[in-house]
Formats: C-alpha cells, structure tokens, sequence
C-alpha cells in the first residue's frame, strides 16, 4: 500500500469486541510493543494488563477526570 492511500483511508475504531482476549496473544502484543524501537534504546514504557471489568470501568473514570483536569488547567493558562 501505497502512503497517501495508507493516510487516507486509515480511520479510528472505537468499538470492541466483548470477546477476552487469549493470555498468549496479549503476551505476544506486549513482547512485540517491549521490542519497538525507543530514543537511545530507554525504553521508558510500562504495561499493565487489567482483565477485570469493575477495575477496568475504575480506571477509565479516574484517568477521564485527569484528562479533563489538564484541559482545563490548559484552557486557564491561555486564557
């Protein structure tokens, strides 16, 4: 595929599928997310896997209000 086809057609997903997620393939996507390249080999990430759903709902409330905080605090800064 060509990179101006490749850019216009990607698009975002957003829904997913309920289905779990087999152990083994989330092994293999972090080991191959682990060997992507990094600035001067840091490799400054780390992953965490959360399979439980109220854990999960938890998380993704707390973060959404860190999101919204540091756009707010943004919006006062330019303002």
């Amino acid at each position: 595929m060509d990179f101006e086809r490749l850019i216009l057609t990607r698009q975002s997903d957003r829904k997913y599928a309920s289905d779990p997620v087999d152990r083994e393939d989330i092994l293999k996507c972090l080991e191959a997310a682990r060997m992507s390249p990094s600035a001067c080999n840091s490799q400054p990430w780390k992953f965490i896997v959360v399979d439980d759903k109220a854990k999960l709902a938890e998380m993704a409330d707390a973060a959404g209000e860190n999101v919204i905080m540091e756009f707010i605090l943004t919006l006062s800064e330019l303002t």
